[in-house]
This record gives structure tokens, sequence and C-alpha cells, in this order.
């Protein structure tokens, strides 16, 4: 929907809802949920950090790419991120 037709749907007072909505319980719409879990991420690192530091919503927040991968690209992705894994925890271990 464009923000001409928005303005065309909703009344003033819809709209004003809308955005107190907004900004009370977070974004309406998919967003919603990555905005939700990122909350959660800051509400459980917040004790573990330096005395006097804040956890930042935008470092908890995915940012899901906009390019397509295969399958194929996607798994030698986890392969990868695998291995650097193990090799921390083979390093750690000697």
């Amino acid at each position: 929907m464009t923000p001409g037709e928005v303005l065309e749907r909703f009344t003033n007072e819809e709209m004003i809802r809308m955005v107190a909505y907004q900004n009370l319980y977070g974004p309406v719409g998919p967003r919603r949920l990555d905005v939700v879990a990122a909350r959660l991420g800051m509400d459980v690192a917040a004790p573990h950090m330096r005395k006097g530091r804040k956890p930042k919503l935008k470092d908890h927040l995915v940012e899901w790419s906009r390019s397509r991968k295969t399958g194929r690209e996607i798994l030698a992705m986890v392969k990868d991120l695998q291995a650097g894994f193990e090799q921390r925890r083979d390093r750690g271990q000697q």
C-alpha cells in the first residue's frame, strides 16, 4: 500500500491510534517478531554487561539479506561456520 493509499484509507484518528500503538508495543507487521526477539536478547544480555553499559536494540536485531542464495550456498556457509567453531574448540582444549 502506498502512502497516498494509506492516507485515503485511514482517518486521522486511526492513524494516531496506530502510531501510538507502535510507540508502545513495537512495529505492526512481519518485522514485529524480529523486534520482540531483539528485545528479549537485550534483556538476556543486560545483566552480563559491564557496569554502566546498556545493550542496544540494533545489536540484537537480525538484518535479513536481500540476496537470494541457493541451498548449496547456504549449506557451504553453515559448514564454514561449524568448522570455525570446531577449530576454536580444539584450540581451547590444548
